[in-house]
């Protein structure tokens, strides 16, 4: 089984997109939307528009919390329009993922469209180059803290195709 059907079977098992969705607009983003998995994360963003987040919130961690497998969710406000309910630890088969579901009432905090531009412009080229790019960073305990969103930026916008180009690009 590859790590996007493992972490799909995740998504479904927790009903993510069905209990996410009955509050607003819930889609997949990051390295599973777009088949790029390194990392065991999965990310979802949640779009209430006209709803207040923390009632939507206060909704959410419960029925996640009753899950056998989700032991203690993790909730961030960022104070500015956006909250994240994490699970840090949820067993698989191919170990412990994180999840983060990303709540927010301002649709430009989304990254539906990006993951969409993102998915038209992937080709097996910028696929490997990106995996590769990850795969190094992972190895050394550094992807994290938005890394892989700047590796996807270099490659996709600027051509990087190897981690020598990437530490180039990057202040």
């Amino acid at each position: 089984m590859s790590l996007r059907e493992e972490a799909l079977g995740i998504v479904s098992e927790l009903d993510l997109l069905g209990t996410l969705g009955r509050h607003g607009r819930a889609e997949l983003v990051g390295s599973v939307a777009l088949d790029l998995i390194v990392k065991l994360d999965i990310d979802v963003h949640l779009l209430v528009e006209g709803r207040d987040l923390y009632s939507v919130v206060n909704q959410i961690y419960p029925e996640l919390l009753r899950h056998p497998k989700v032991d203690e969710v993790r909730i961030t406000d960022y104070k500015d329009g956006s909250v994240k309910i994490g699970v840090d630890g949820y067993p698989s088969a191919s170990g412990v993922w994180s999840i983060d579901l990303y709540i927010t009432n301002q649709p430009e905090k989304t990254a539906f469209s990006y993951v969409n531009e993102l998915r038209e412009r992937l080709d097996e080229e910028t696929r490997g180059a990106i995996m590769g790019i990850k795969r190094h960073y992972y190895g050394r305990g550094l992807l994290r803290d938005g890394l892989s969103h700047r590796i996807y930026e270099a490659v996709i916008r600027r051509g990087a195709r190897t981690v020598a180009d990437f530490q180039k690009l990057s202040p």
